[in-house]
């Protein structure tokens, strides 16, 4: 006898009529008894903005290397064919299944009366909530892991199996065996397998500029006559340095424009940290006349508190440095302000002119409308949609998989976080007094 497969999806929001998509799937192998056999998940990339993020905890850097649900339909029905579908709350599971099973263009029908819901369940076996981890509380079954499919698959199976045990009598087992009893689906199979993608997969590459081939023939000391060769073209890729570290963050699509454009110029790895030290010091030497600028006396300081500067070491892990780095970038921004001169200009601000248009995407930690307010307040315009006049798209991850991200990326459009946009917000004398004209360091906190 198969036995169960218990389901569990993460998705962008509640209803797949309105566009929301599967993140992430889970799937759980339980046998006649109640005892788990195998389990399987991977994250889904939903081709879209993913939703309250707060809630399902899900990173846009992870799922965009994630396959789509129509590369991973064919093995999740394989898991699933011939066995009960279990999920809690299963009319929400099923609906989105079956919307994204139709959207890949598979036969597959699922039969309701060979599914079951603990949910439901939960009114013939419990009291009081039937929410998920209420009942996992009722009865003593570990819930950890709420809100990733993996965590709440492996609670609902738990759960299921207490109902097993106290009612194996109950007709609603054999009635849902008997339905979904020999049933099979025609897949694809010319589809081949996906490897599964999981939660943290994007840390889990290590640093970014690691896509990059090291030539073990270049010395640490001819990075910079590279970099500096005639013939090499550098200018583009402090560029898009500039737009990818307006927020301190290097996104997913930052990294891949980055690295394509090094390898577009012929800069190797050692050429790239070497650009990324100068590009290092521009900055510290920045926030060293920032810091003078601000003292009443005018006293220079002696780099001490710049060292310790957490903008600076947050910068420096975007780029592959360290603090050995930072420190190095400090010294040097301090020897070139006593000789009066410093090799590597520093880059210039990111300004925001009166009337810009400014997109804002995704579900963010405030309300769109309080973020329009400010930025109305500020003299920029909220705008809708992106276009080519657009000058910033803020988005809830900087990640952001949603239509308006990726249009940001094609027009070349820096895509930034709230605290970004907060940043360069107060730069223009915050929403309740602008300063016309005013622009922010890209890394200023």
């Amino acid at each position: 006898m198969p036995g169960f497969a218990v389901v569990d999806l993460e998705t962008t929001g509640f209803s797949p009529r309105l566009g929301d998509r599967v993140a992430e799937v889970a799937v759980v192998l339980v046998d006649a008894a109640g005892r788990v056999e195998d389990e399987w998940s991977t994250l889904v990339n939903p081709e879209r903005d993913l939703g309250p993020q707060h809630v399902h905890g899900i990173a846009a850097a992870d799922v965009a290397l994630a396959p789509t649900f129509d590369r991973v339909a064919p093995a999740l029905l394989r898991l699933l064919a011939g066995r009960v579908l279990v999920a809690h709350n299963a009319a929400f599971d099923t609906r989105f299944l079956r919307a994204e099973i139709g959207r890949a263009g598979i036969a597959a029908a699922i039969d309701p009366v060979a599914c079951l819901c603990t949910q439901q369940l939960a009114g013939r076996y419990l009291t009081g909530s039937r929410a998920l981890a209420a009942c996992c509380a009722a009865v003593g079954v570990v819930h950890d892991g709420v809100h990733s499919a993996l965590g709440d698959a492996r609670a609902t199976a738990g759960l299921l199996g207490y109902y097993l045990d106290v009612a194996a009598d109950d007709e609603c087992w054999d009635v849902a065996r008997a339905a979904a009893d020999g049933v099979r689906w025609s897949l694809p199979a010319s589809l081949p397998g996906v490897e599964p993608v999981l939660r943290g997969a994007s840390r889990a590459r290590g640093h970014w500029l690691a896509g990059l081939d090291e030539a073990p023939s270049t010395r640490a000391g001819d990075a910079r006559a590279q970099a500096e060769r005639p013939d090499v073209d550098t200018e583009t890729y402090l560029r898009l340095l500039d737009a990818a570290l307006l927020d301190r963050y290097v996104s997913h699509s930052e990294r891949a424009a980055l690295l394509a454009e090094a390898r577009r110029a012929g800069l190797d790895r050692a050429a790239v940290e070497g650009l990324h030290r100068d590009y290092l010091t521009a900055l510290a030497r920045a926030e060293l006349d920032a810091l003078d600028g601000a003292t009443a006396t005018g006293d220079r300081d002696d780099g001490g508190s710049v060292r310790d500067d957490p903008a600076l070491h947050e910068v420096a892990g975007q780029l592959g440095l360290d603090a050995d780095d930072v420190a190095g970038a400090v010294e040097a921004a301090l020897g070139a302000r006593l000789a009066a001169e410093l090799a590597v200009a520093p880059r210039p601000a990111f300004v925001l002119a009166d009337g810009d248009e400014v997109v804002l995407t995704g579900s963010m930690s405030r309300t769109r409308e309080a973020w329009e307010r400010d930025v109305r307040a500020a003299g920029l315009s909220p705008w809708p949609y992106v276009t080519r006049r657009s000058r910033l798209v803020v988005a809830a991850d900087p990640d952001s998989l949603s239509t308006k991200a990726r249009t940001a990326r094609r027009y070349g459009i820096p895509v930034v976080t709230e605290a970004a946009l907060a940043a360069l917000l107060t730069a223009r004398g915050g929403p309740s007094g602008r300063t016309s004209g005013a622009g922010v360091r890209r890394w200023a906190s």
